[in-house]
């Protein structure tokens, strides 16, 4: 049986962002702790271009000199602040270097003037869309706002227009203009609510926008906007699943679009000359994106259950297609992974969930309910090392994507908002019964586990239901939606009251579905993580939990890590932490 810290190895490279037609900048983990590396297209072995222990979060591309910008946060705090890697001598430098605030990279200026980004240091609760002068580092505000985030998107070719996104919530985005000539910002579609617009793709003469939206939709599609008429129009629809991103070759002739198939990625390229879908090597079955184009060169990063994320380049022109990065496994084979089985239940009132089932055998085994985060995320078959590891220990992962996920249309990721929040907790219920019953598990011998939203999930599965879990493990996840929202960053309090109620008008709600007032149904061992400069759910949460199920004389078993933020993002406090969950899990199940 191989060690936990194999699985822990396998390295991963993703998020490419092209530097020329021949190299690339990516953002891989052989050193331990997400860092930023340079790819080549020929195959030759990747440099590591940034070295710091902490977690690299955003790669903001090159500018037209060739030069790299990434954002990076300290221990976790999440205060990105913007770095450079000179192409001629690599240097890295701190280009923002204010930890008080956090910012957000934007694209830079066609002549490599400027580097345009977002900020909070002005108010800590307002984000302002800024530009720095790459020459002296000077920077100034471009666009002052007084709502929360506004994050930076595309530059015209021209350098005239820069679109941002106001997002009031995680599915709630506003696509905006800013005429930097003006200073005057427009709004894409005045009337647009409830919906996201995002992706601007421009004209290479400047004259208007592909992006993607579901206004009026369920779904993601493209659309068309026209400067000039200030209208906007549908140009291909995909009814049935959401397109994730578009990108646009810079000479106008191709369109790729990555489309979410129930998690796998379906990849389409349109001849936008011909009007008609180019026959390409298709790409092996995975899911992945970060999709962007140099010539008719499309860059990606592909990963499923049984390989890990790696470069790829579809080359239109020599259609060939080819995978740039080959990551190391680390002592890990396919045969030691599994690709999950894609299944689907009904729920309480009928809704069909799915959920993905990873397992080495076909027989009832201990099975361990994965939640995932979010609550806008989506569980999709993918290579997770604690996932893996579990499984090569004879456990069975069952990961669901209950409602309030994204994947799945825009009335399904709605069906959990406020007052519906338990609404999505009775998913995890109905799933119990169901795998009980289909044989995929058996009763008194289910753990459930989850991170953030996640962790809420896992909380409140236990208050709700307590007899169907032997134990459960919670990873930085909300007890407390009141004390959540009060002591949450400022600049995100609004962004997820959307999503889960305000403290002006919500308490009754917040207080009814928080799990720390019904700790006094727990009856499983519990394992709590939290990482102490967690700036999206405070310490605090997990302190509640410690303390409440702890008097209650029910085992708790509590790590806190004093470097670390949102999750677990060095080495070797993974390697620390995941070898006790796993011994957690085995210790309290059959």
């Amino acid at each position: 049986m191989k060690p936990i810290s194999a699985f822990y190895n396998v390295m991963s490279s993703a998020n490419p962002k092209w530097i020329d037609s021949e190299t690339f900048a990516f953002i891989g983990n052989a050193s331990g702790a997400f860092q930023v590396w340079q790819g080549y297209t020929d195959g030759r072995a990747p440099v590591q271009l940034s070295f710091d222990e902490n977690r690299v979060w955003t790669l903001g591309g090159a500018d037209i000199n060739k030069n790299v910008y990434f954002g990076m946060d300290t221990g976790g705090d999440e205060q990105e602040q913007i770095y450079k890697v000179d192409w001629n001598t690599k240097i890295v430098t701190n280009l923002t270097n204010n930890p008080k605030a956090r910012h957000y990279i934007g694209p830079s200026s066609p002549d490599g003037k400027w580097l345009y980004f977002a900020g909070n240091a002005r108010n800590p609760a307002n984000f302002d869309l800024c530009r720095m002068n790459l020459e002296t580092y000077e920077q100034e505000i471009i666009l002052q706002n007084e709502d929360n985030y506004n994050n930076p998107g595309s530059l015209s070719p021209d350098g005239r227009y820069l679109t941002f996104n106001k997002m009031k919530g995680l599915t709630v985005n506003y696509m905006w203009i800013l005429d930097l000539e003006t200073g005057k910002a427009e709004k894409v579609v005045e009337e647009m609510e409830f919906a996201t617009a995002k992706n601007a793709c421009w004209n290479k003469d400047s004259t208007g926008f592909w992006f993607l939206t579901n206004y009026q939709s369920e779904w993601m599609q493209i659309a068309y906007y026209d400067l000039a008429t200030k209208k906007m129009e549908y140009c291909h629809t995909k009814e049935g699943w959401d397109i994730d991103q578009i990108a646009l070759s810079k000479d106008g002739r191709y369109m790729a679009e990555a489309i979410n198939e129930g998690g796998y990625l379906n990849l389409k390229v349109w001849d936008m000359v011909e009007k008609v879908e180019v026959n390409h090597p298709r790409i092996p079955k995975s899911t992945g994106g970060n999709v962007s184009w140099n010539g008719h060169k499309l860059i990606m990063n592909l990963t499923s259950g049984k390989r890990t994320n790696d470069i790829w380049v579809l080359d239109l022109d020599a259609d060939s297609l080819k995978r740039v990065t080959t990551s190391p496994m680390g002592g890990i084979t396919a045969d030691d992974l599994v690709e999950p089985e894609l299944h689907k239940f009904n729920s309480y009132d009928g809704l069909e969930v799915p959920f993905w089932v990873f397992r080495k055998e076909k027989k009832v085994n201990k099975v361990v309910i994965e939640i995932h985060g979010g609550p806008e995320g989506q569980e999709k078959p993918i290579y997770k090392p604690l996932t893996a590891y579990l499984v090569s220990r004879g456990f069975t992962v069952v990961a669901p994507n209950v409602r309030g996920s994204v994947g799945y249309g825009k009335t399904y990721t709605h069906l959990d908002d406020i007052e519906k929040r338990m609404d999505s907790v009775k998913d995890i219920g109905a799933l119990v019964d169901y795998i009980i019953e289909a044989g995929i598990a058996e009763k008194g011998n289910i753990a459930v586990m989850g991170g953030s939203y996640g962790g809420f999930m896992t909380l409140a599965s236990i208050t709700e239901f307590p007899d169907a879990f032997t134990c459960a493990v919670d990873t930085v996840g909300i007890c407390n939606f009141e004390t959540f929202l009060e002591n949450t960053s400022s600049y995100r309090r609004a962004n997820r009251e959307v999503e889960y109620g305000s403290l002006a008008e919500h308490r009754h709600i917040l207080r009814a579905v928080s799990p720390i007032h019904k700790i006094d149904k727990v009856k499983c061992p519990l394992m709590v993580i939290h990482g102490a400069r967690d700036p999206r759910v405070p310490i605090s949460e997990a302190e509640q939990v410690v303390e409440k199920v702890s008097a209650k004389g029910i085992p708790v078993k509590y790590l806190r890590y004093e470097d670390e933020g949102h999750g677990l993002a060095k080495l070797k406090n993974k390697l620390d932490c995941y070898p006790q969950v796993a011994d957690f899990l085995n210790e309290h199940m059959k």
